[in-house]
């Protein structure tokens, strides 16, 4: 089916995700990413904060890169990337793409924020500690999944690889895989496919 496809982006920001599924559909797109988009009256638009990434596919507002990344895959459902809507795998695709945005990534952003992005008066170093004890959670509970299957739904690789995999990464770029082998053999799968975007350093 024919695609008009805009996406708005930054750098290794988490519209990584939205293009390396593009990439993998194999779709034309444009891309947008601006100095001084982020925040603008133009991406409030299509982002009711004004923040990344956002999409207009064919016409409808899309944002956040879950969201993004699973509605592209189902208007293109013929590359088999994202399960059916009412099966047990789609109902997996949800549950991890949950899991890890809420048991690991959101507390990853968080230790961000608190290390670097607020103005020293907003920050808590504090909650670092904490945080980091609910990533370490989180990556356990994935580890186990991953070392009894290559890929978390269906034991093929799908979009939720792509989500689940760049949090996973996110955590190996702040030194938190430790000793989770099975996450560390799972992200050299993901590095090995033609179109990762995912940051190897």
């Amino acid at each position: 089916m024919g695609n008009a496809i805009t996406l708005y982006g930054s750098g290794g920001a988490r519209s990584l995700r939205c293009r390396w599924v593009l990439s993998e559909l194999e779709l034309e797109y444009e891309y947008i990413d601006e100095s001084g988009l982020i925040g603008s009256d133009r991406l409030r638009k299509f982002h009711p904060q004004s923040k990344i990434p956002a999409a207009v596919i064919n016409g409808v507002i899309v944002f956040e890169s879950s969201a993004i990344c699973s509605y592209l895959c189902d208007l293109n459902k013929n590359a088999g990337m994202i399960a059916p809507p009412g099966s047990s795998d789609r109902a997996l695709h949800d549950q991890w793409v949950s899991f890890a945005q809420s048991e690991v990534e959101g507390y990853l952003w968080s230790n961000i924020k608190h290390k670097s992005l607020y103005p020293e008066e907003r920050r808590v170093p504090e909650v670092i500690h904490q945080n980091t004890k609910e990533i370490l959670a989180g990556l356990k509970v994935l580890d186990a999944v991953l070392s009894e299957s290559e890929y978390l739904v269906g034991n093929n690789f799908s979009v939720t690889d792509i989500i689940v995999g760049w949090t996973v990464n996110w955590a190996r770029r702040s030194d938190l895989l430790g000793d989770y082998q099975a996450l560390s053999q799972y992200l050299s799968r993901l590095f090995q496919r033609q179109y990762c975007m995912l940051n190897p350093d």
